[in-house]
């Protein structure tokens, strides 16, 4: 199992407790049901998580993730909720009898190879229901992150048509970001 870098474990820490109100505020705008099933793709530790689980007590959430680490972790956090699974892969590995209502894509895009990002889309389609949604948050600085141009791009390569983005706004620590819903 590949432990992360001390860097990927401070970030980790200062995401869930400076970033606290931020992801409690994006999941608020997701405006789940209390019934929808939910996919986080790249969940890694369950940071936001577990606002998706809170939100939706009815629901049932599946976080993917392909680090043994993030997932271990993601399973200690979130152990008090019932309505949460795990699997620990890549996302076009992952199998489920029905369709998802609802994909999350939090900051994972970009650490997908670029070779491997339609595979990984057409995955996450294949995965959602007809009228289902997917809310994709990326930063967007040159050095780590994507342009919401490509973004953008890769998503109507995949049929997915926008329905609404903000671009531009600062998330606490991380820079600008590109945060839209397909």
């Amino acid at each position: 199992m590949k432990t992360p870098s001390f860097g990927e474990r401070l970030d980790d820490l200062l995401v869930r407790y400076v970033a606290y109100s931020n992801f409690r505020n994006y999941v608020e705008r997701m405006n789940l049901k209390d019934s929808d099933k939910v996919l986080e793709v790249g969940s890694g530790g369950g940071n936001l998580s577990r606002f998706i689980a809170q939100r939706n007590p009815n629901g049932k959430l599946y976080c993917v993730d392909t680090s043994p680490y993030w997932i271990s972790k993601a399973r200690q956090r979130l152990s008090e909720f019932d309505n949460v699974s795990f699997f620990q892969g890549e996302i076009k590995d992952f199998k489920d009898e029905d369709r998802f209502d609802v994909a999350v894509l939090h900051y994972v895009l970009h650490d997908i190879p670029a070779n491997e990002r339609m595979d990984s889309l057409s995955a996450v389609k294949k995965l959602l229901k007809k009228k289902g949604r997917i809310y994709i948050r990326e930063p967007t600085r040159k050095n780590h992150g994507m342009s919401s141009e490509e973004i953008k791009s890769l998503m109507m390569q995949r049929g997915f048509l926008e329905k609404s983005s903000k671009e531009g706004y600062s998330f606490p620590i991380r820079g600008k970001v590109y945060e839209g819903v397909f």
